[in-house]
């Protein structure tokens, strides 16, 4: 196999021992590993060359000029302890300012620290009285307070950061220079070229070039098609021979994930076989966003705040914690906190619900200890909460999962140096809250870039830079576009146009870009005997442009890569044969009135909802939801009524002794709520909190003393016979739980069912033959003495009202007219009328019974109902109106 980079260009080096510097740790590796398999041919022992990074190499002679006494002892930060120190002192500033913030402090530090970086490596601070150029823009000047707090800090810290070190380099007296080599590309920093100059004779390693006209390039519809294309490629490659192959993305970051994808297709590794993809991504994915640790850091970012139901969901299903194999126990868990009606679950109402579903559960016990625990208060060392850190996660058996895959495996072996990279921060930072300990763990876990290590890497998906100096048999350059090569002007917001004018900044002269996009595409050109450079004409609709300095294309491809073709190819569908009804065992023989309303509306629904038992899950709610108040309503009627108990008792009531009834009786009424609730695990009045909860009662107080204003106006004496008992009613053989709100008895014997509804619907759905709330008509089956039906409907905003079907009911305008009128025909009589509803309603039961499961709804039946997903209705009904489109032949 080809070597990883062109080893002769290094020989005159590599032979004599001198020193080799790389802008790069990957260039100075391949070098390295090139050298050592090279030698090993011709000898049984190969020392060491000496390859490494320029700024490895120069932080290594300041540590020697300081352990000489060359240079005063002091503290080298690393990267991330000096964007630790930005973030302090940014954090500090916006605690103090008023009228400036910023949303991502981290980010702003970020910038900051690489604005700072910039001025440093290109002479800034040699300026003549720098600071003055910075007054005239906001941003320019914050920062500028920023820069000068953030060298303050580094002096009481007794401390230098990389590029200070290099600064004092230039201090040293210049000695008998040791010759170096320095790959040429890309260009160095004017600061580090000129510490390398004063502190060692430098000779330029150009790599080898090809005019970059000769490249043949191919044209792609879109990205999706070039990416997918590359994959191919790379496939086709692998399967060819072992050379080693390369693909460069211009633009790595948004490129990366969906490239991959394709190469995970290609090599049929997306499932069981996802840890054997052949390729060496150079650069890997962050700690934090892998999802060992994302897990990790939410149970712990958990005793900080409450969680979003999504991602609580997501750690019940955590293979990493010891809470996904609850089995039925954990869905009715899942279940019992979905239905709480929170949008976001905080550790205090999770145990609650923990304990009554699973109350001798691991994860009881483990949210238990959490509570009692102390140990997160206050503020501590770093060190000190790197402890609480490792601590924490053993109590949650992180990560539970046993074995960890190969992958896994070399993730979790970075978690020492995580917890070491959090402990390096102490050294910088004043003591912390719990809070800032875990984000600043989030922020060492991004700086910790995971690679995988992969058994096979002849394939290799590498950066624009990462690509110089390597040896490939074949090389796919891309997106090669316009907006990436050469790269666009760009200025940076925290430093003033005339400081970058003065310094020069390669960043803002197009001609330095050009001449840098040139050389590139002249090193890659020459890298393999096979280039290809490829470009998109399209992105997310809009046309793209390919880079200016590409050759005409000699490769357009017009076809389609994605999707796969199996894709796109029209599936057979197979007529299946009628399902055999199933009929109802003595299991289900049983129910309540939903069941009939089910059947009514839809066969298939009452079959899923009332014999496979699949419950819904309750949307969020903001405020309270209708069933509740109608709840808050239902319960207060029962005890103002059972006070109550007439109407001569109702009327015989004076005007403070009926406020006092309604109040008393709304009071309990809601007390009683809030304790199923908190038996339930969840507390209704928090949920809606307090100001709703007191609106909500003042709702139905007012709405109750309306009613009693109705019900005193009836024509007709009355006594409450029985509120909220149980009846069973016998279907031909199915048993149903019937539960009246309530039941009237007039002085001449007859009676009148009453349900009480928020929002009462129209007496016509009492009638047909699938009638869509056979609620009442089954109440009028129970007693031959019940001679009306009656919704009290109580709609908050609307005058309360009855909706009643029978004759002479004396409740004001319903039920006046002579019935063959209220039912628009379909009956003259009350007895008719109770006949067809005994026919119909039994009729629906024996469906139920012989298992009658077709999905044919009602019209409008399917309007709330969320099974469309189980019984696949509008893909039905799409499949007849593509029959009915459809010529005969």
């Amino acid at each position: 196999m080809r070597a990883a980079v062109d080893l002769p260009l290094f020989f005159p080096f590599l032979e004599s021992g001198r020193p080799i510097l790389t802008p790069g740790k990957r260039l100075a590796r391949d070098i390295t590993s090139s050298w050592v398999m090279h030698e090993a041919s011709k000898a049984s022992v190969v020392s060491r060359p000496a390859v490494e990074p320029v700024d490895s190499w120069l932080e290594d002679l300041w540590r020697g000029a300081v352990e000489k006494g060359q240079l005063p002892p002091q503290r080298l930060l690393t990267p991330q302890q000096a964007l630790a120190v930005w973030q302090q002192i940014i954090r500090d500033d916006l605690a103090d300012r008023v009228g400036f913030s910023l949303t991502h402090p981290r980010i702003a530090a970020q910038r900051a620290q690489s604005a700072w970086s910039t001025l440093v490596l290109n002479g800034g601070a040699e300026l003549a009285d720098l600071w003055s150029y910075f007054q005239f823009d906001e941003d320019c000047q914050v920062f500028s307070e920023w820069a000068r707090q953030y060298s303050a800090r580094l002096d009481d810290l007794g401390a230098v950061s990389r590029h200070g070190a290099y600064q004092q380099l230039l201090s040293l007296p210049e000695e008998q220079k040791p010759s170096v080599g320095l790959f040429a590309i890309p260009e160095l920093p004017p600061l580090t070229r000129k510490v390398l100059d004063h502190l060692a004779s430098v000779t330029l390693i150009e790599p080898a070039r090809r005019d970059h006209q000769k490249l043949r390039v191919a044209s792609f519809i879109n990205r999706e098609e070039e990416l997918a294309a590359a994959a191919h490629w790379a496939y086709e490659r692998s399967t060819e021979s072992d050379g080693r192959t390369a693909i460069v993305l211009l633009d790595m970051p948004k490129d990366r994930q969906r490239l991959e994808y394709f190469l995970r297709e290609a090599f049929d590794c997306l499932d069981a076989q996802y840890n054997d993809l052949p390729v060496n991504f150079s650069t890997g994915m962050s700690l934090a966003s892998t999802p060992m640790y994302r897990d990790a850091l939410t149970v712990l970012e958990w005793e900080s705040g409450a969680l979003s139901r999504a991602d609580w969901l997501a750690l019940m299903r955590s293979p990493y914690l010891p809470l996904h194999e609850s089995g039925q126990g954990g869905l009715g868990l899942i279940e019992a906190q979905f239905r709480a009606g929170s949008l976001e679950v905080s550790l205090e109402s999770a145990l609650h619900v923990v304990t009554r579903e699973l109350p001798g559960s691991g994860l009881a016990g483990i949210l238990r200890a959490l509570r009692s625990s102390r140990t997160q208060r206050g503020v501590k060392n770093l060190a000190d909460w790197s402890g609480v850190i490792r601590e924490r996660l053993a109590l949650w058996q992180w990560p539970a999962r046993t074995p960890l895959d190969s992958i896994e495996y070399q993730q979790f072996q970075r978690f020492e140096a995580s917890l070491d990279a959090l402990n390096e921060l102490s050294g910088v930072l004043p003591y912390q809250s719990y809070d800032a300990a875990i984000r600043l763990w989030r922020d060492c876990l991004d700086n910790i870039v995971f690679q995988p290590k992969t058994p096979h890497d002849s394939i290799q998906v590498l950066g624009p830079v990462e690509a110089v100096g390597g040896q490939f048999d074949a090389l796919w350059l891309c997106g090669v576009q316009h907006t990436l090569l050469p790269a666009r002007k760009r200025s940076d917001p925290f430093l003033p146009a005339s400081v970058q004018t003065m310094l020069g900044l390669p960043d803002l002269d197009e001609r330095v870009l050009q001449e840098q996009a040139i050389g590139l595409l002249q090193v890659w050109s020459a890298e393999s005997p096979s280039t290809l450079a490829s470009f998109h004409l399209s992105e997310q609709g809009l046309p793209a442009q390919p880079s200016t300095l590409l050759p005409p294309v000699s490769e357009a491809h017009d076809g389609i890569w994605f999707p796969p073709p199996r894709w796109l190819t029209k599936a057979g569908i197979e007529v299946m044969p009628p399902d055999v009804p199933m009929r109802s065992g003595s299991a289900t023989r049983s129910g309540g009135s939903s069941l009939i309303r089910d059947q009514a509306a839809c066969p298939f629904r009452a079959f899923v909802r009332h014999r496979l038992k699949v419950p819904s899950l309750q949307e969020p709610i903001v405020g309270i939801s209708a069933a509740e108040r109608g709840g808050l309503l239902h319960e207060a009627l029962f005890r103002a009524w059972r006070s109550i108990g007439s109407q001569d008792a109702l009327i015989a009531l004076e005007a403070d002794q009926e406020r006092q009834l309604v109040r008393t009786a709304v009071t309990e009424a809601m007390a009683h709520v809030e304790a199923g609730c908190e038996a339930r695990g969840y507390s209704l009045r928090e949920r809606v909190g307090g100001a709703c909860w007191q609106l909500e009662q003042h709702v139905c107080a007012d709405l109750l003393s309306e009613w009693l204003s109705l019900e005193r106006k009836r024509d007709i004496s009355f006594k409450v016979l029985e509120m909220e008992q149980n009846h069973t009613l016998d279907l031909n053989g199915l048993m149903l739980t019937l539960r009246p709100d309530r039941i009237d008895e007039y002085d001449d014997g007859r009676r009148v069912v009453i349900d009480y509804k928020t929002r009462a619907p129209s007496k016509n759905k009492w009638l047909g033959h699938r009638p869509e709330e056979p609620q009442l008509p089954l109440y009028a089956l129970l007693d031959q003495a019940i001679e009306g039906i009656a919704f009290g409907a109580l709609p908050a905003g609307d005058p309360v009202k009855f909706v009643a079907m029978g004759e002479d009911l004396g409740m004001g305008k319903a039920g006046v007219k002579p019935l063959d009128q209220q039912t628009t025909g379909a009956a003259s009589t009350w007895q008719e009328l109770v006949g067809q509803w005994h026919t119909v309603l039994h009729r629906l039961a024996t469906d139920f019974l012989e298992g009658a499961a077709d999905v044919a709804p009602q019209r409008g039946a399917c309007q709330y109902c969320d099974l469309a997903p189980v019984c696949r209705i509008n893909q039905l009904r799409e499949l007849s109106e593509l029959e009915q489109e459809e010529p005969a032949e």
